[in-house]
């Protein structure tokens, strides 16, 4: 609605985990480097953990891109180990299984893993939201994937992403394997401005819609929280647009936080 007005070839702080709307910020940047480092010279899986907003989806599409590995995406890890290892065996072996047992998942597993290394592929396996895991031999089956292995380490790269709660979660066989961990903190007010400023640049905004103050400003309202970053400099953008402003002040951004936090759907 207000892309024309501001020059905006989209809207630029619309949710998406796209690799493309990753902003480099030295927190994020130094939390995939450690990721990246456990994932690529360990033995083990990684964690990549953080509140509520935090962007873990989006790192991990970005540590993904940058890997360039095949890569399996599991965002609803909510199921039992069978279902767990069928749907593996199918994404990774590249079709259904028949019959669809347990030992012949296992086989396709090793058969498709055996495949990519031949190839000089290492797939990374991405289990997004993993606090929602209840089932502990959900955890055991993923950990013993990793016994597959190729060459003296394991065929398969396991990244965790979930909330802080994984950390209570996570069975002590498991925690004892991982081979890097990493929390993805609030921003700082500098990356908080650096990540609005990326975001606009990246929807095509040349000039500068927020002032200092305002960057300021939104930064404290939001907390640092990157979605809640994204919903409050979207409605400022659309406030200042129905005022007919160039840019957005701190008074729009006060007005703007004020709608926000009245909107239990907002939070």
């Amino acid at each position: 609605m207000y892309e024309a007005h501001f020059g905006l070839e989209q809207r630029p702080f619309g949710e998406t985990a796209l690799a493309t709307a990753y902003v480099p910020l030295p927190s994020r940047d130094a939390a995939l480097r450690r990721v990246r480092y456990g994932l690529e010279h360990g033995l083990g899986p990684a964690l990549l953990y953080g509140g509520s907003g935090s962007g873990k989806t989006l790192a991990a599409h970005r540590l993904a891109a940058d890997v360039a590995a095949p890569t399996v995406h599991l965002a609803f890890p909510a199921m039992s180990a069978g279902d767990l290892l069928l749907h593996l065996a199918e994404e990774l072996g590249g079709g259904p299984i028949a019959p669809a047992t347990t030992p012949a998942a296992i086989r396709r597993l090793r058969e498709a893993l055996a495949d990519f290394a031949a190839r000089g592929e290492r797939p990374l396996l991405i289990v997004d939201e993993a606090q929602i895991i209840q089932d502990a031999s959900v955890f055991e089956s993923l950990r013993l994937l990793l016994n597959f292995h190729v060459d003296g380490r394991p065929g398969l790269a396991l990244l965790l992403v979930g909330t802080g709660e994984v950390l209570l979660q996570l069975p002590a066989s498991f925690q004892d394997r991982l081979a890097a961990r990493s929390l993805l903190p609030p921003l700082t007010e500098a990356e908080s401005s650096a990540y609005v400023r990326g975001r606009l640049d990246a929807a095509g905004g040349g000039g500068a819609l927020f002032t200092p103050d305002a960057l300021a400003a939104l930064h404290r309202a939001a907390l640092g929280v990157p979605r809640r970053l994204n919903h409050l400099a979207d409605l400022c953008l659309l406030i200042a647009y129905a005022d007919s402003r160039p840019m957005v002040d701190p008074r729009i951004v006060g007005v703007a936080a004020r709608e926000f936090h009245a909107d239990p759907l907002a939070a």
